[in-house]
């Protein structure tokens, strides 16, 4: 049973986006075109790029043509992803965020000779932890491990994330679970995360967005 996004504003125990969970579920029924394999949600999917990225926000689930899983792509460093319709997009050069309703997809790429290792990056998100710093991690929820999307060995973590809701020291303060995904090719590091506040179940959502991705 997939459970249906809703606005985190008004209902954190259910997810944010209802037709995503429709997706992955025609994705499994082989009824929809898109691949959550592949990295591709067909050739109708738009791509977006940082003169689309605006105030206007279509319904969450759509862009402006209909398409629930647009692709992505992001021409300066290389790469793509699919990612929730409708969702606010804001590049950054190599790097960008794309959110909604309080919930968050970041891709930011770094330099780095070789391929993480997932017993190395394990050490530096216990030494983070180690710091007290819970904007940046407060709890590691599943430890570092090798996971495989497509033919690439990728480093996949679950943290936890507490941070102020708004400005002034008295703004109450929100869990965030933040699946992180790391992939590496050709010394260039991409540090995939998607989070979304705890108690909203998103899963179905990020494992077809992480599966899609691509280096191009």
């Amino acid at each position: 049973m997939y459970r249906c996004f809703g606005d985190v504003g008004t209902s954190r125990s259910t997810s944010l986006l209802c037709t995503a969970a429709v997706v992955v579920g025609l994705l499994l029924s082989g009824c929809a075109s898109s691949s959550s394999g592949g990295g591709s949600s067909g050739g109708a999917a738009p791509t977006p790029s940082g003169d689309q990225t605006g105030t206007y926000t279509p319904p969450s689930g759509t862009t402006q043509s209909g398409v629930l899983f647009p692709v992505y792509t992001n021409k300066t460093a290389g790469y793509s992803f699919e990612y929730p319709g409708g969702w606010r997009i804001v590049e950054k050069g190599s790097g960008v965020r794309i959110a909604r309703f309080g919930n968050a997809v970041t891709a930011v790429v770094r330099p780095r000779a070789k391929a993480p290792f997932y017993k190395g990056y394990q050490k530096q998100l216990e030494a983070m932890l180690n710091q007290h710093d819970d904007k940046i991690i407060s709890k590691i929820v599943q430890p570092a491990r090798e996971i495989t999307v497509g033919k690439d060995k990728v480093t996949m973590a679950v943290i936890e994330q507490v941070r102020p809701t708004g400005p002034g020291a008295d703004a109450p303060k929100d869990t965030l679970v933040v699946n992180r995904y790391l992939f590496w090719k050709d010394g260039k590091l991409l540090l995939l995360s998607m989070s979304s506040v705890k108690g909203v179940d998103n899963n179905d959502a990020w494992n077809l967005m992480a599966n899609s991705f691509k280096w191009n």
